[in-house]
């Protein structure tokens, strides 16, 4: 992923910034001495220096979803990482140097969300945008002195850039669709009464996995109605067991009704 992002970023300078590759390098490596001793024409270095958890962007919730089989996976949502680079200049001329600093922090001042059409690989598909962050004050790098004397090499202006990629766990469960939940309870000094909910979805004819939002579905006999979610899936919180009338109504379309007992294994209405 991390491989995947340096290569989009060095996308977005070539391409958006327009630096020519034929005259300015773009390089990741550590720039220490050693390395800024071996440069031999104008370079961007953009140094991978600290990876941690975005915590204001963790989410704990999780995504649920149904397959055509009637199966539901419950998984959890991607943890956001913040990945910061610091990066720098380096030219013969300190003129030049500082040019070509102010044009890469142009650039990417220009992009808080990186383009989709410049992702690499496993970036590519992802659902999250990825954002960024370029020379903000409350970055993560707080002590240029104690940094660049770690890299034995003199102090150097630069920019902080902080990108948000998110990081899937690969925390999934998957288990059949609960459709019928039955509650008794036992009120003082009475007799044990039922409660029973019961959930289910409107899909086309023949495409179980595609619902069909805001459908209205009527139980007749129950004198109850709802609404289908963005999904399809709708849900009566509580009615009677036994035969029920279910209509299906549709703006413009004949209504449709189904038998449905209750309890059943399922409460799909094919429309």
């Amino acid at each position: 992923m991390i491989s995947d992002l340096n290569e989009s970023i060095k996308e977005l300078l070539t391409k958006r910034g327009l630096l020519d590759p034929a005259e300015v390098d773009i390089k990741f490596e550590m720039p220490n001495r050693g390395w800024s001793a071996s440069i031999s024409k104008p370079t961007v270095n953009i140094y991978l220096y600290d990876v941690r958890e975005n915590l204001q962007l963790r989410g704990t919730e999780w995504l649920v979803t149904r397959d055509e089989n009637g199966k539901a996976v419950r998984k959890k949502n991607p943890n956001r990482v913040d990945v910061a680079y610091l990066i720098t200049a380096w030219t013969s001329d300190i003129a030049d140097e500082h040019s070509l600093l102010w044009h890469v922090l142009r650039t990417l001042s220009k992009y808080p969300e990186l383009p989709r059409e410049l992702l690499s690989e496993q970036l590519a598909g992802q659902e999250y945008p990825i954002r960024a962050s370029t020379a903000q004050p409350d970055g993560l790098f707080n002590n240029p002195s104690d940094f660049w004397s770690a890299l034995d090499n003199e102090i150097k202006a630069s920019i902080n850039y902080v990108v948000t990629l998110p990081l899937d766990t690969d925390v999934a469960f998957t288990a059949p669709v609960v459709t019928t939940k039955t509650i008794a309870y036992r009120p003082p000094d009475a007799d044990a009464e039922r409660l029973v909910q019961i959930a289910g979805m409107v899909h086309r004819k023949g495409k179980p996995a595609e619902g069909i939002p805001d459908v209205r579905v009527v139980a007749k006999e129950a004198g109850m109605s709802t609404l289908t979610d963005a999904r399809g899936l709708y849900a009566f919180p509580r009615i009677t067991e036994g035969k029920h009338t279910f209509q299906v109504l549709v703006a413009g379309k004949k209504v449709h009704e189904a038998p449905v007992v209750i309890p059943s294994t399922s409460y799909d209405l094919e429309f």
